[in-house]
Order: C-alpha cells, then sequence, then structure tokens
C-alpha cells in the first residue's frame, strides 16, 4: 500500500475514534456552569425566604 492510501485509512480510523458529535448547545460549557449557579443561588434565595416568612 502507497502513502496515500495509509493516510487514507489513518484519517478514517481517526474520524471513528472521535466518538459521537457534541451537540452545538452543549459546546460553551462556561454557560451551562452559569446556568447551574443562577438555579442554585435562586433555589438557596428562595429557601432563605421560606425561613423568614416563619
Amino acid at each position: 500500500m502507497d502513502l496515500k492510501t495509509l493516510n487514507r485509512i489513518d484519517r478514517l480510523r481517526r474520524l471513528k475514534s472521535r466518538g459521537p458529535k457534541t451537540p452545538k448547545w452543549m459546546k460553551p460549557y462556561h454557560l451551562l456552569f452559569i446556568a447551574f449557579l443562577v438555579l442554585f443561588i435562586f433555589g438557596g434565595f428562595i429557601r432563605f425566604l421560606e425561613q423568614n416568612h416563619y
């Protein structure tokens, strides 16, 4: 086999081993992290308000 064929096989193998593509909305992980942080803080705030109510 010549070098061209070997390179093509190698490229195909590498593409296959990459696994499932990440969906576009998952790409910005920092946005996901900030969203969870906001939810966490919001939950704590609601809990705090509930404690003060009684």
